[in-house]
């Protein structure tokens, strides 16, 4: 009787861990193995093509998987001379990163296969590839044409002109410029010096003591890969400049209370446009000189000479003055005469102020 109890409870016992080992067993047990924390890397536009000068983009998607979410920093090879690569982010904590490629004017043409690799901690590195394309050069070129393309320039000063660049054929690259033939005592600068654009500007700077006269400059343009270009001016080295005066009519007769005109003519020379500021002097009592305008930067002025009604009777040397900045003073002269009324009581006023009353005949 106790064998078979014995028995039994062995049965009972195997049968338990049976059962207890079918339940472990019964359904998916791909939960009790660990998940592995990973990730790849694709390009999202497949080939690109890029042209020198320019710049192309591509997309490097991270597909992360078992729960990786690490910073994967991104690094690019294979890249064709003249080509750099730029990625934004460079360390990427997300699904994606933008490459950009930046392909110099002088970058090689041609086909290539660029690698971008991925490093993350505790990773192993990880790549994916994708074909650049570098097009060659457009059969670019380009023209030089001064503006203006006569320039006068004073002793001690500047003066400047625009050099227009005319590109064509897709032609981007940069225009290194310099000038020849220039006087002794004259230099060249341009801004800016190698011309990305449409224009620079020529400045010319004369020394005190340059060499006086006309000449030609030419202005040489230079870009890799282009034939030379050039462009004159028409150069005129001045003395610093100056004016002169003069009068018409140069003798003019006016009576108490009315006025009279005359055209004051200013003669440049040496590229001298600035102001010049016109006064008078030597005037009778009682007469009085104004000025339109009365300090021209064209070549006349107008002066006004009236007379009071109790004006000085007689003639007077009026002398006009001018006056330029820096340059000095020049004059002219006009003989006034203010005569007496044509009937009635008059003013003998003379000039010194003595004055006597009398009737006209």
């Amino acid at each position: 009787m106790r064998v078979g109890m014995l028995e039994v409870t062995r049965l009972v016992s195997a049968l338990v861990v049976a059962a207890t080992v079918a339940a472990c067993n019964n359904g998916d047990d791909s939960g009790t193995q660990p998940t592995t924390q990973t990730y790849t890397l694709a390009v999202a536009n497949g080939p690109v093509t890029a042209a020198p000068g320019g710049t192309a983009t591509q997309t490097v998607n991270i597909t992360r998987s078992g729960g990786f979410t690490g910073a994967v920093a991104l690094t690019a090879s294979g890249l064709p001379t003249g080509v750099t690569a730029a990625f934004d982010p460079q360390s990427a904590t997300g699904n994606s990163s933008t490459l950009t490629l930046t392909v110099a004017a002088n970058a090689t043409a041609g086909n290539a296969t660029v690698t971008v690799k991925g490093t993350a901690s505790g990773q192993a590195d990880k790549t994916t590839t994708f074909q650049l394309t570098v097009s060659a050069a457009a059969a670019g070129d380009f023209t030089l044409e001064m503006n203006p393309a006569a320039v006068t320039v004073i002793q001690g000063l500047s003066a400047t002109s625009t050099i227009n660049i005319a590109r064509t054929g897709g032609f981007a690259g940069p225009v290194s410029l310099t000038a020849s033939g220039l006087p002794n005592g004259v230099t060249a600068s341009f801004d800016p010096t190698d011309a990305t654009g449409a224009t620079s500007t020529l400045t010319l700077t004369a020394s005190a003591t340059a060499a006086i006269g006309a000449t030609t400059v030419t202005i040489t343009g230079t870009s890799q890969g282009q034939t030379d270009q050039t462009t004159t001016l028409a150069l005129t080295v001045n003395i610093p400049g100056s004016f002169s005066l003069t009068v018409d009519p140069k003798t003019l007769t006016i009576q108490p209370g009315t006025n009279g005109t005359a055209t004051v003519t200013i003669t440049r020379t040496g590229g001298f446009t600035g102001a010049v500021t016109l006064s008078a002097t030597g005037l009778p009592n009682g007469v009085t000189a104004t000025f339109d305008p009365p300090a021209p930067t064209t070549d006349q002025s107008t002066v006004t000479l009236t007379a009071s009604a109790a004006a000085a009777i007689g003639s007077a040397s009026v002398v006009i003055h001018g006056n330029g900045t820096g340059l000095g003073e020049h004059a002219t002269t006009i003989t006034l005469t203010v005569s007496p009324a044509a009937s009635g009581s008059v003013n003998t006023r003379s000039s010194t102020g003595r004055s006597s009353t009398g009737s006209s005949p």
